[in-house]
């Protein structure tokens, strides 16, 4: 494991293989959306619904571009849907949406020739893709994971964007003559478009509009503490008036390397709620299972405080399940609370160091 800044890492995994018949496959659906340019006429919040055809699983479909500086159709999975349908319904706040927590997706990007990475170029140059005037008109593949770096696709992605990019450029065909079609819908009525599309344009009457609620976050493992870490634990005085405020998030300033790939880094804080002093840091891999980092990451911070507070404060709702075993035999109340000032005051100044060391 390695730790580095933002800029690309060199690594030792090489691009999935993609047969070359499916590239140019992909490459066509891609071209066919990018003469449509959806981003003309349509935003982030007109999504669409996709079905996987063999899973059923739900995914949303969206295009980014109104901006005039991202180009991209991005396809929310997994927990992606309901991070994108808090985003969406301006809840981010609630649950666990916190930086990256939540984020997975394929996306489909439109970038100049020097935003490609040289894998990239090589896989292009193979399909024998020409493209159709300069600027943003290379198309960029990549998958990206919660606690992951965006990554090349792998063959089973690629598969999937195969079938969710003819799906999504008939929809927005749609969207383009029928412009109203959002008009009296709530944030969370996605249109769904057939599995198998018709031999037609699609039409209205084809959508199925469906409510989407973000499924609730399943309860967390607790986190089970060491014989050494209660021992370190229970060796420490108690203030039982001390309150400390605690979390353990994404920051996008840094980057590991984990088999191969690049990943984020995870970021624990410990800080007194009344100065605002810092406790103590741990920069760990995001790759790693999130309770367990923050389970090791706590322990190791009130040691390092060398007393333990009266109150835990925490923001994420999953913290206090997780770790009710380890704290309550201490005397320490985990408490929710929705702003800790000091603690996002400490995350805003460490995020933005590591952004400025990473340039």
């Amino acid at each position: 494991m390695a730790l580095a800044g933002t800029k690309r890492m060199s690594s030792s995994a090489p691009p999935p293989p993609i047969l070359p018949e499916t590239s140019r496959s992909l490459l066509a659906a891609t071209r066919e959306l990018a003469e449509l340019a959806p981003w003309r006429f349509a935003t982030d919040s007109q999504p669409v619904g996709l079905r996987d055809p063999a899973t059923g699983e739900a995914r949303i479909g969206c295009i980014f571009g109104r901006a005039r500086e991202v180009f991209a159709a991005v396809f929310y999975r997994r927990r992606g849907v309901a991070w994108y349908l808090s985003m969406l319904a301006g809840d981010g706040d609630s649950g666990i949406k916190e930086d990256g927590e939540g984020f997975d997706c394929l996306k489909v990007g439109w970038v100049t020739k020097k935003e490609l990475w040289k894998e990239d170029l090589a896989a292009l140059k193979e399909a024998d893709f020409k493209p159709k005037g300069t600027g943003h008109v290379w198309p960029m593949f990549r998958s990206v994971g919660i606690g992951w770096q965006p990554w090349f696709i792998d063959p089973a992605e690629a598969n999937q964007l195969l079938a969710d990019l003819p799906r999504l450029t008939a929809f927005y065909r749609l969207l383009e003559k029928h412009p109203d079609l959002f008009a009296g819908r709530s944030a969370r009525e996605i249109p769904f478009v057939p599995l198998a599309l018709p031999d037609r344009p699609l039409e209205p009457k084809d959508l199925g509009w469906e409510p989407m609620v973000p499924a609730p976050e399943p309860e967390p493992f607790p986190y089970l503490a060491t014989l050494d870490e209660l021992s370190a634990l229970r060796g420490l005085g108690r203030l039982p008036e001390l309150e400390l405020e605690f979390a353990a998030r994404i920051v996008f300033g840094a980057s590991f390397l984990e088999a191969g790939r690049p990943c984020l880094a995870r970021l624990a804080l410990l800080v007194e709620r009344q100065e605002g002093f810092v406790v103590g840091t741990v920069l760990e891999s995001a790759a790693l299972d999130p309770i367990d980092m923050a389970g090791r990451a706590l322990v190791e911070l009130l040691v390092k405080a060398g007393v333990l507070p009266g109150v835990l404060l925490v923001r994420n709702p999953r913290y206090p399940p997780a770790f009710a075993e380890l704290c309550s035999p201490l005397g320490i109340r985990i408490r929710l609370a929705k702003d800790l000032p000091k603690l996002e005051e400490c995350f805003a100044g460490i995020s933005q160091a590591l952004k400025s060391q990473g340039k």
